[in-house]
């Protein structure tokens, strides 16, 4: 209601001003302009009362809308009836001085929080990113975990259509032998020569001692690729046992996985005899 009445004031006073700017021709080119301008500044600063929470920016357009005002009344009124006018010119630039200021610190003071914004923002992205990578890799050997091969096993399979299940042999008695730290080393090792194999985008570890790795064919010479696996590896008595299984139609990614366990499982039976040919 209050604005309402503030419009319709300052509506009446340029109102006003017009009916005399209209009855003074000599003068109504020069005035009419001024009175335009101030009308224009009169009903920014009224519209933008509500929204605009810098009371400093409203002040300055405050004053620059009366050395408007002044600039129009010195065309209607003599300044020796109100001397004020002599100021009129000054009082509006002052007024378009103080105006620019605030905004340059208005603007400065936005690009500032924006700036920090876009740092918070950025900050958020990269926690999100680390919190996702975290939740989809093994923290040791940096392949993806479990659930990142299962969320991932239909598109690779497409391509890459073996799975081979690894187990490591004997991999407690040498980490009980030769200590954790070590154990952690032959882990990230065979998890290298994995990587060299069949490329770090196609390896996962599933837990403990127990990898999987996608492959676009069934190996070729499993023994061959056991000695490989291992070299890194051989001097601390650790083995490896195999299983792999094909990613047919029909099949579950559980159903394909468990056939893969199953056939390393029967690998395993044979790693007394492998153990023994090794020494």
């Amino acid at each position: 209601m209050m604005k309402k009445l503030i419009y319709l004031a300052f509506l009446s006073l340029c109102l006003f001003l017009a009916t005399v700017i209209l009855g003074n021709n000599p003068l109504i080119s020069d005035a009419s302009e001024e009175l335009f301008w101030f009308t224009c500044i009169g009903l920014l600063s009224i519209y933008s009362a509500k929204y605009v929470s810098n009371k400093f920016l409203m002040g300055a357009w405050v004053f620059f809308s009366f050395g408007l005002l002044l600039d129009l009344l010195d065309e209607l009124i003599p300044s020796e009836v109100l001397p004020i006018l002599v100021f009129d010119t000054s009082i509006k630039n002052i007024g378009l001085i103080l105006t620019s200021f605030v905004l340059y610190n208005v603007i400065h003071d936005e690009r500032k929080l924006v700036e920090k914004l876009n740092f918070e923002i950025d900050k958020r992205k990269k926690l999100e990113e680390k919190l996702s990578y975290e939740a989809n890799h093994d923290h040791l050997t940096k392949l993806g975990n479990r659930k990142s091969c299962f969320e991932n096993f239909e598109n690779i399979t497409k391509t890459l259509p073996f799975l081979l299940y690894f187990d490591l042999d004997n991999f407690k008695i040498a980490n009980d032998k030769f200590g954790h730290k070590t154990g952690d080393k032959v882990l990230v090792d065979i998890t290298q020569s994995m990587c060299d194999s069949f490329g770090q985008n196609n390896c996962f570890r599933l837990g403990g001692d127990e990898f999987i790795a996608f492959s676009k064919a069934y190996p070729q010479d499993i023994e061959l690729l056991r000695r490989t696996l291992l070299e890194p590896i051989f001097e601390f008595g650790v083995g490896i046992s195999i299983g792999v299984a094909k990613a047919e139609d029909g099949l579950t990614p559980d159903e394909i996985m468990h056939l893969a366990d199953e056939n390393m499982y029967k690998d395993k039976a044979h790693k007394i005899i492998r153990h023994q040919s090794r020494t």
